[in-house]
């Protein structure tokens, strides 16, 4: 857990008219998008006069846990975890937007794969480690798909294989997964890696998944999307936004303090 201190000096200037808080972030691992976001948040929030933790912890679903626990009361996560939170009777407070990332599917060049609904009980599909936030999206559209809305489609029973996504091409090569997920930026090294290597990308939709509507809105906005690789490699398919925020606890006073650090 690290800890922001400010001078005696800095602490005067601020002015006892500044109500200070108690602000605990939980954010990812430590050297990730999360983190650094984090370590920037709690230095604005320290200049301002409040006492800030962040606690480092192993992605968007054990942050928002950590928050509806009472651990925290500041957090970065995925929107699927926020989705999670509210079915067990958890609200969170969106204070402030972080980014987008997609979901995409992307299978060695001799597949015969061409999209999800393909899958079937025998594919074997790889979903980053344990934690990660292409794993939560994987459980999340599973989770979608068998429950009373969804259509109980056969792809939602492939095996999700939970090594790092750094191993896909070494995996695939010895036959032990079909198929690699992944919730990246649409310029990540990870997916330009595979594209150059021969990968190709492939459909991923479903109508359930389409459907599931959160506060209002799809969990998951749909899109097609094309580009180039750095190394020239053409790509094209469909993928899943999947939205990353600033989320705080119901408590008012910490989301008007993080909201007005924005």
């Amino acid at each position: 857990m690290k800890k922001f201190l400010l001078s005696t000096a800095a602490l005067l200037l601020i002015g006892s008219a500044t109500m200070a808080a108690e602000i605990t972030i939980a954010t990812g691992k430590a050297g990730g998008g999360y983190d650094a976001a984090s370590q920037t948040l709690g230095m604005r929030l320290s200049q301002r006069g409040h006492d800030v933790s962040v606690v480092n912890l192993n992605g968007s679903d054990e942050i928002s846990l950590a928050l509806c626990s009472g651990q925290a009361n500041v957090g970065y996560m995925q929107i699927d975890a926020m989705y999670a939170r509210a079915l067990d009777g958890c609200s969170l407070t969106p204070a402030g937007i972080y980014g987008v990332e997609h979901a995409v599917l992307l299978v060695p060049n001799k597949s015969k794969i061409d999209e999800l609904s393909d899958f079937s009980a025998s594919t074997r599909v790889l979903v980053d480690t344990i934690g990660s936030g292409t794993e939560l999206f994987w459980r999340t559209i599973v989770k979608i798909e068998t429950g009373d809305q969804g259509s109980n489609s056969g792809w939602a029973k492939a095996k999700a294989v939970n090594e790092p996504l750094s191993s896909a091409n070494t995996l695939a090569d010895f036959r032990d997964i079909d198929a690699v997920l992944m919730v990246r930026t649409l310029d990540s090294k990870d997916i330009a890696k595979l594209i150059d290597l021969g990968w190709k990308m492939v459909e991923l939709w479903d109508k359930d998944i389409n459907d599931l509507k959160y506060n209002g809105k799809p969990l998951y906005e749909s899109s097609e999307v094309k580009g180039r690789t750095s190394n020239g490699q053409k790509f094209k398919g469909y993928v899943y936004a999947v939205r990353s925020y600033v989320v705080t606890t119901t408590d008012r006073a910490v989301v008007d303090v993080v909201r007005g650090a924005f």
